[in-house]
């Protein structure tokens, strides 16, 4: 039986925000916790979905009860709704009516309010696995040594054997985050897998950035290719960001796919952790400079035989348009094959203008290489 949840998350003001770093990096890693943001005033550790949020205080803040914020997981939205009704009847101070956080954390949904000695308190409901969903299979795949939660799209045009797409989120993502996407390939015909890599929602192990995650993705390949309904002759990968990154190392083990496509992924980690201040903490954590290397696709390039789809936009923040075409000329000078598409006024978020002109290019992408031989 699943164990019962408690705490989503906790934020603290410190007094000096260096020297708690310091402090709580020698245990909360002990635990599982990662940096995953830093900034000039903040940290983030995160576990999973589960947040450590450390602040640097303000002058003029006296240290108290009101310094910390406390997130307590309930059972369910009903009981965020029942917690907000019983505290605004009591005349509480209300912060935060219930409402939908959920880039926060899978179906997040919370109230908060402050008790009587001015603590900040906020009561959240978020998934503990994935939903269900009326028109996909949710499923079950075995990964390497974990096993992958997901939905299994059945096309809604063509015959078969149809062609099939194994779809890959990108950090703090899951399955279910590719559902739009998925949807679209169904309806144009694509078997599509939404696969929730390794320590996301509905999936075993711990998230590594792309060290075992390509190799539980050469798992689904084989899983997939079994499906009935899919031509195990006409399979590819689509990944966004860490999933495009992870696509692409995948690629480089040589499995029985016909392509890969990569929106936005980090190719050199070496040259994103130069370049971004803000991913450093995390990496370092997580792998340390010996284990960028081996997570860097542009490393790989000479071993990817399939053709390769990157798209980027050029005015990312996060991972660098020039991720793009450094990784592009890698593969070039190996006789690859790879396209570039970069996306006008194009953050590591597109617009649903910009997503759309990228799904154009894509599907023209899919069609060239997955049509039947």
């Amino acid at each position: 039986m699943r164990p019962r949840s408690s705490f989503a998350g906790a934020a603290i003001e410190v007094s000096d925000l260096a020297r708690s770093v310091a402090f709580h990096r020698r245990w909360l890693p002990m635990l599982g916790f990662h940096r995953v943001w830093a900034g000039p005033d903040r940290v983030m550790w995160s576990r999973g979905y589960d947040h450590f949020v450390m602040r640097q205080a303000k002058d003029g803040i006296s240290y108290g009860p009101g310094a910390l914020w406390l997130a307590v997981a309930a059972e369910s939205r009903a009981q965020v709704d029942q917690v907000f009704a019983e505290l605004r009847e009591a005349g509480a101070e209300i912060l935060q009516s219930p409402k939908e956080l959920d880039y926060f954390a899978p179906g997040y949904y919370s109230v908060a309010f402050r008790d009587p000695d001015g603590v900040p308190i906020e009561v959240a409901h978020r998934w503990d696995e994935l939903p269900t969903l009326a028109d996909a299979d949710q499923v079950q795949v075995p990964g390497h040594g974990v096993t992958l939660g997901g939905y299994f799209f059945k096309p809604q045009a063509g015959n078969p054997p149809y062609p099939a797409l194994i779809l890959l989120h990108g950090f703090a993502g899951h399955a279910h985050t590719m559902v739009g996407l998925a949807r679209t390939c169904a309806a144009n015909g694509y078997a599509a897998l939404a696969l929730s890599l390794r320590g996301w929602l509905g999936s075993e192990g711990e998230s590594d950035q792309g060290l075992r995650q390509p190799l539980d993705v050469l798992a689904a390949i084989d899983w997939l290719a079994r499906r009935p309904l899919v031509d195990r002759e006409r399979i590819a990968l689509v990944g966004t960001s860490m999933g495009g990154q992870v696509a692409l190392l995948a690629a480089a083990h040589k499995p029985p796919i016909r392509a890969v496509a990569s929106y936005y992924a980090a190719a050199d980690l070496a040259a994103w952790y130069k370049a971004n201040p803000f991913v450093r903490d995390y990496l370092d954590d997580l792998c340390g400079p010996e284990g960028l290397p081996v997570r860097s696709p542009i490393l790989r390039a000479a071993q990817i035989d399939a053709p390769v789809l990157l798209i980027h936009g050029d005015r990312d923040d996060n991972v660098s348009v020039g991720q793009a075409h450094t990784m592009a000329e890698a593969l070039k000078s190996h006789g690859k094959e790879v396209e570039t598409v970069i996306v006008p006024g194009g953050t590591h978020f597109f617009t649903e203008q910009q997503n759309a002109m990228a799904r154009r290019k894509l599907f023209d992408f899919l069609r060239r290489h997955l049509n039947r031989s």
